[in-house]
């Protein structure tokens, strides 16, 4: 798979509102419009996955080792700061469930789209399991 191959998947998963990707761009400074909801995170994103996999063209190879080598530092730095937007938070979170999903769909162990799911507060969090915490609160009282 190619830089652009891989940006505009990112972009049919997360939606458009979110990496409004323009797959006839030239270069890497024009691919990401500025309509972008959290811009300046969306093009820290590409350019540091164009980086990482060390391309000089769009077209050119990306693989996942160094496409998750370039969201770690950033995700980080999201996690790590006290004034991280919970929408950039989520985006974030998104991209890096996008990119695993992209690279890994077809292979042993990856992702399944099968896997049990458990629902909270309208969210979807595949394999999670739902634990009530009414019954630990309560077993907790008796024994203070």
């Amino acid at each position: 798979m190619n830089f652009l191959q891989l940006i505009e998947q990112l972009t049919a998963r997360v939606g458009r509102h979110q990496l409004p990707a323009d797959p006839a761009a030239a270069s890497i400074q024009t691919l990401v419009d500025s309509s972008a909801l959290h811009y300046e995170l969306a093009t820290r994103i590409v350019r540091a996955i164009y980086e990482h996999n060390d391309c000089r063209r769009l077209t050119d190879p990306v693989g996942p080792e160094a496409t998750f080598d370039a969201l770690g530092p950033i995700r980080a730095a999201l996690l790590g700061s006290s004034h991280t937007d919970v929408d950039a938070f989520h985006f974030m979170e998104e991209i890096c469930a996008a990119v695993a999903k992209v690279f890994y769909k077809n292979r042993p162990g990856a992702i399944n789209a099968h896997a049990p799911v458990a629902k909270t507060g309208g969210q979807e969090h595949p394999g999670a399991e739902l634990v009530r915490l009414d019954r630990v609160r309560r077993r907790s009282k008796l024994l203070a």
